[in-house]
């Protein structure tokens, strides 16, 4: 039974997500290229992040209204039950829309990068500072427990991820697909843990990324940055609350982490802005190396997928395992990047 629901919860979300899509297609909201940095040969809609969370939101409110026939959640079917859990998880649902209207506004009117940069860190350090954050930090040398310094943090993990999810927004399928891999792994390594607690929600979820997928694959629809901030705030949060090590959720979002803070650091030591808008990804220098979306896409699938891999195995081990696993698999990313930029023609590097 419970099966079926999960079933019919995941194929709910996924067709109004389709069908939200076609309708965001029809939109005159598009990113149009650039004959740089953008690679697109015609303009492409981009509010493909609206279609996400107005089916995902739609799917989530039918399904509550309709739990109180499966005896496995039981769930009070009213208004007073959405309150609860919007109550429970404020500052959580409060940083995720924040990101996602910042996404929406920049996708709609192109939003300042500074304005957008000040707006996250406050949106990040209010979430922290109203529970949004991690309790401790473990390590085989001894336990982080200082507020202050957990606070400051987690606010940076927001920021720092959230941002990285919209930067490696530039492949069709690869942030968004990479993004379901991580949640999916961040859902079965919670329940590994013990916390079985939204099983059911995560296919509401699953659902309306794989109907927007469909059409991004095909390169007739973008997330935005509103799609991309959104579900990167989405999973920062989650991976905060989760009750998981911060190693383990680290772990899951490696792919991201090494690729952005490594092409940061690439920049600064080359004296390239930060915020200027650039082709000096690792994903991006592939496809100026003639890989295609698809393909660029599938390698930073199964990237994600060996870090989900490795997340569940260690928040089944515990001890030691998931900060072990998280420097191994950091290492070999860093290495990965570095050989793989060390390999770039010189005539194109950006």
């Amino acid at each position: 039974m419970v099966i079926a629901w999960m079933g019919l919860v995941f194929c709910v979300a996924f067709g109004l997500s389709f069908v939200f899509g076609k309708l965001a297609m029809k939109s005159n909201i598009v990113d149009a290229p650039d004959g740089g940095r953008k690679t697109q040969e015609k303009p492409v809609a981009r509010l493909g992040g609206v279609a996400i969370a107005a089916s995902a939101t739609i799917s989530f409110i039918l399904t509550l209204f309709t739990l109180g026939s499966l005896a496995a959640y039981p769930v009070s079917v009213s208004v007073d039950s959405i309150h609860v859990l919007v109550a429970n998880h404020t500052s959580l649902f409060a940083f995720c829309v924040t990101a996602f209207l910042i996404g929406l506004w920049d996708d709609i009117r192109t939003a300042g990068t500074k304005l957008k940069l000040v707006l996250f860190v406050v949106s990040a350090l209010a979430g922290a500072g109203f529970g949004l954050r991690s309790e401790t930090l473990t390590s085989p040398f001894g336990d982080l427990t200082t507020p202050s310094l957990l606070l400051v943090g987690s606010a940076l993990w927001l920021i720092v991820f959230t941002n990285a999810a919209n930067f490696m927004d530039g492949s069709n399928g690869l942030a968004i697909g990479c993004l379901a891999i991580m949640l999916g792994g961040l859902a079965i390594a919670g329940h590994a843990a013990g916390d079985a607690e939204h099983t059911l929600w995560w296919f509401v979820l699953f659902g309306a990324i794989g109907g927007f997928l469909v059409h991004n694959l095909r390169g007739n629809l973008y997330a935005g940055d509103a799609g991309a901030l959104g579900l990167g705030a989405l999973f920062a949060s989650l991976g905060l609350v989760s009750g998981l090590e911060v190693w383990t959720v680290a772990t899951l979002a490696l792919p991201f982490l090494v690729d952005v803070l490594l092409t940061l650091i690439w920049r600064a030591n080359h004296g390239r802005s930060w915020l200027s808008p650039h082709r000096d990804h690792a994903y991006q220098r592939l496809m100026d190396q003639g890989w295609g979306h698809l393909d660029v896409a599938i390698l930073y699938w199964g990237l994600s997928a060996v870090c989900a891999v490795s997340a569940i195995i260690a928040a089944s081990s515990g001890g030691w395992i998931p900060f072990t696993l998280f420097w191994v698999l950091l290492l070999a990313g860093c290495i990965l990047w570095c050989v793989g930029r060390s390999t770039i023609r010189p005539d194109k590097v950006g």
